[in-house]
């Protein structure tokens, strides 16, 4: 729902020291120029008041394959709100690790997610205590007019699409969405990090650990990955990485399938696969305590 830029990133700064205004540069993979942003908000309280200076996964002389159709369309000069920016340090009010969102006029959402090792923290922040949260409200108010606009450019009828925010009803508007659909990050390092290997959880049927959760957020299948695999060439390269897992759809089945099989997938709506950022580790058995009932249990009537 998102241009989710991570792989691209080679290196940015945003500046917050002016209150109520975000400024700054980024330089992406695949772009020829240095993305400049001016943003109406504020950084998260852990950072606001201060810089942070951000280091990519991304180079410029051995870009990723895809970088330069992934970046394609995206503006120059990002002009927009500040969305969720946050280096996931104490008072952690949103997350507990770096994350960078802003709503652009030209590009709609745009989301960055980080390692805490690629954000440097330039000056001295406000005082946590001198300074109030973000507010979920206008947060929730600036999802609801993005995810409004989308559903427009999806095709839905305008005089039905509506996004409720707390008690506000908001009304889409008419600015283009379609090249504001980008998939996430699926596999980032700290997931590579806690995942097993393939089979590594093979003789533990029910008692296996999900530790990734993955859904179509406009259709019904959902996707609890146990463990993972790089797939590589013949030379030794990764060329893509294999999961195993529950998937949950029409019927719940075990089974694998590929990085690639995930981000090229759809819902109905045309949106690709998400990653709940928020899932907390949890048994198959706790998940589809259906499936690994042993013989010996009986239902109570």
């Amino acid at each position: 729902m998102a241009w989710r830029i991570s792989p691209y990133l080679i290196e940015g700064e945003l500046d917050n020291t002016q209150p109520g205004k975000v400024t700054g540069w980024m330089r992406f993979a695949g772009m020829n120029e240095t993305v400049t942003l001016s943003l109406k908000g504020d950084f998260h309280r852990d950072i606001r008041g201060a810089k942070i200076r951000l280091t990519g996964d991304a180079s410029q002389t051995q870009p990723p394959a895809d970088a330069q159709a992934a970046m394609e369309g995206f503006a120059v000069q990002q002009v927009g709100k500040v969305g969720d920016i946050t280096a996931g340090l104490p008072p952690a009010d949103y997350v507990n690790y770096p994350y960078v969102e802003w709503y652009s006029d030209e590009n709609g959402r745009v989301l960055i997610e980080l390692e805490p090792q690629q954000v440097e923290v330039i000056g001295t922040p406000i005082p946590a205590c001198e300074s109030d949260p973000i507010s979920r409200d206008q947060q929730n108010r600036n999802m609801a007019e993005f995810l409004g606009t989308l559903a427009t450019e999806l095709h839905l009828p305008k005089e039905h699409v509506v996004c409720i925010s707390g008690g506000s009803v908001i009304q889409a508007n008419n600015r283009a969405a379609k090249k504001r659909v980008r998939t996430m990050k699926l596999l980032t390092q700290e997931i590579r990090k806690k995942l097993p290997p393939l089979y590594a959880q093979e003789d533990k049927g029910g008692k296996a650990i999900v530790h990734m959760k993955l859904f179509t957020p406009d259709g019904s299948f959902t996707w609890y990955i146990t463990e993972g695999s790089p797939i590589t060439d013949d030379s030794g390269k990764e060329v893509d990485f294999h999961f195993f897992g529950l998937v949950a759809g029409l019927e719940k089945e075990l089974g694998h399938v590929a990085l690639s099989e995930l981000e090229s997938v759809r819902g109905p709506l045309g949106l690709p696969i998400e990653r709940d950022l928020w899932w907390e580790p949890k048994t198959l058995q706790e998940i589809a305590p259906e499936m690994f009932r042993s013989p010996d249990d009986r239902v109570e009537d």
